[in-house]
């Protein structure tokens, strides 16, 4: 079995943490705010890493749930979209 790079790094003993339905719930709202926001600004994602200061990797690791993100780079989503970071954990309209 193939194990995603993130999953290698995690500590044992935090595991369920990553299965939680709170963490699972925040990682589920990122990302598909982060689409959203991309979308609405007719961004590829290459566009919107370089405004987000990532590779597109790392943006399409957040896009597709695969990461589990600092607040730094969460900041540096915000301003590359110019959002305030509220924005990136709001419920979407019709969830």
């Amino acid at each position: 079995m193939v194990r995603r790079q993130a999953e290698r790094r995690r500590r044992p003993e935090r595991a369920a943490q990553y299965e939680s339905p709170v963490y699972r719930d925040l990682q589920q709202r990122l990302a598909a705010a982060v689409r959203r926001l991309r979308q609405q600004r007719e961004w590829t994602q290459e566009e919107a890493a370089h405004r987000c200061g990532m590779t597109v990797r790392v943006y399409q690791r957040v896009e597709g749930e695969e990461v589990n993100l600092t607040l730094t780079t969460i900041a540096r989503i915000a301003e590359g979209f110019e959002v305030d970071p509220v924005e990136l954990f709001r419920v979407a309209k019709g969830r």
